[in-house]
């Protein structure tokens, strides 16, 4: 269980037991506050019923007594109005004298009532009137508040679990609108463009068709009639001519080799005329004549059709015309063929095609118009660059053109 599954569960038990207390608070709160309001309810009862023992202790004991002569009828001398007061002293009035002076009742106490009530007023003797004790009437009992029930304690809801490093996705809606499909972008081959006036071979295709080494003298043929004979003499004669550097008198002496009759592969005529085209290309690459250097290369082509050392020529060639789009077949072609070549030639032939398969396409870049077509030729030439540097990066035989690269794919880079 990870750390964060731990953090969570400390957590979610710490938050129990804080909700725990809580709710044992708001009970006890609950249950004092009941307390309380049940205990003052008691307290106004017994405050009622206490001023209620008093009030009828303070009154009279209801009596009449018969006076000796009979009872007389009481005389109705008005209503007499109870009022809750203390009682006040009335001044006595003169006394008469009369022959029988008669016993004066006893005081007539009032029946208390818990309301208002008139009594009438007993007729009293002309001597000193008593005093008339008003009768304590009971107040009306105070209505007790009305007590208010205990509001409920809104109790919170358990807060969901928070969950760690989860994602809730997204609701599908009910009708999802389709999305549309991502128009493909597009591919632009490479053109060709216009033959130069005066082509010249820059020091690049220099460079390259320097570090080509000399051919090997090929084994001797069996003499032939006539021909044959010839043939074979202007071979020799233009190999040694290669050798020494003396390329124009090459260029003339394999220019002499006649065309073969047949094309399979072993006859000696065939195979005479294939090398001494492909060394005349090579010697008119590095006399810097280019058109003729293609002809030579595709008169090898017609007769080898894999010969990776022709193809990677010609697409050199082609690069310097500014025929793009041929330079980059005939590039394809020898990645195609690359098991034909010589395993001793290996790493020359390829570092050589992919720096100008690359740099074709760098040339197109520079030259297009259309800003579309200049994005995608320069999208193109970035990942030729890249293809180069995994391939002759670490090789320091390749340490100037390796150097080039490299600043070509910063300039392409940086736009």
């Amino acid at each position: 269980m990870s750390d964060t599954n731990f953090s969570y569960m400390e957590v979610s038990a710490k938050r129990k037991k804080r909700n725990q207390f809580i709710s044992v608070l708001i009970i006890v709160a609950i249950v004092l506050m009941g307390v309380i309001v049940w205990g003052w309810i008691e307290l106004q009862k017994s405050r009622n019923a206490e001023r209620i023992k008093n009030a009828l202790n303070s009154q009279v004991e209801p009596g009449f007594k018969e006076s000796e002569g009979g009872m007389e009828p009481p005389i109705d001398t008005g209503t007499l109005t109870v009022q809750d007061t203390v009682p006040v002293a009335v001044p006595p009035k003169p006394v008469v004298e009369t022959p029988a002076p008669v016993k004066p009742p006893e005081p007539v106490a009032v029946k208390p009532k818990p309301r208002k009530e008139q009594v009438k007023a007993v007729d009293l003797p002309k001597e000193p009137e008593p005093v008339a004790v008003a009768p304590v009437v009971e107040p009306p009992k105070p209505k007790p508040a009305p007590v208010k029930p205990p509001e409920p304690v809104a109790v919170k809801p358990k807060p969901e679990p928070v969950v760690v490093a989860m994602h809730k996705p997204d609701p599908i809606p009910a009708n999802p609108t389709p999305k549309p499909a991502p128009t493909p972008a597009k591919v632009y081959p490479p053109e060709d463009l216009p033959l130069p006036e005066k082509p010249e071979a820059t020091e690049e295709v220099k460079n390259a068709v320097a570090a080509i080494p000399a051919p090997a003298m090929p084994a001797p043929t069996a003499a032939t009639p006539a021909d044959g004979a010839a043939g074979s003499t202007n071979f020799k004669t233009g190999m040694s001519a290669y050798r020494q550097q003396d390329y124009v008198n090459a260029i003339r002496s394999f220019s002499s080799v006649p065309k073969p009759v047949s094309k399979k592969r072993g006859d000696a005529d065939r195979d005479e005329y294939v090398q001494a085209n492909f060394l005349k290309g090579l010697a008119l690459l590095k006399v810097g004549h280019l058109s003729e250097a293609v002809s030579a290369f595709q008169n090898v082509l017609e007769y080898e059709k894999y010969y990776p050392l022709a193809n990677m020529n010609l697409g050199i060639c082609y690069v310097e015309l500014k025929q793009y789009a041929k330079a980059h077949q005939a590039f394809e072609a020898v990645v195609r063929d690359q098991s034909f070549i010589d395993p001793a030639a290996f790493d020359d032939v390829m570092q050589r095609t992919k720096y100008f398969w690359a740099l074709a396409w760098t040339r197109l870049y520079k030259n297009a118009t259309n800003p579309d077509k200049q994005n995608f030729y320069r999208q193109q030439a970035m990942l030729k660059w890249k293809d180069y540097e995994v391939w002759f990066s670490k090789n320091d035989k390749y340490k100037s053109e390796n150097l080039k690269a490299e600043n070509y794919l910063k300039s392409l880079s940086s736009l």
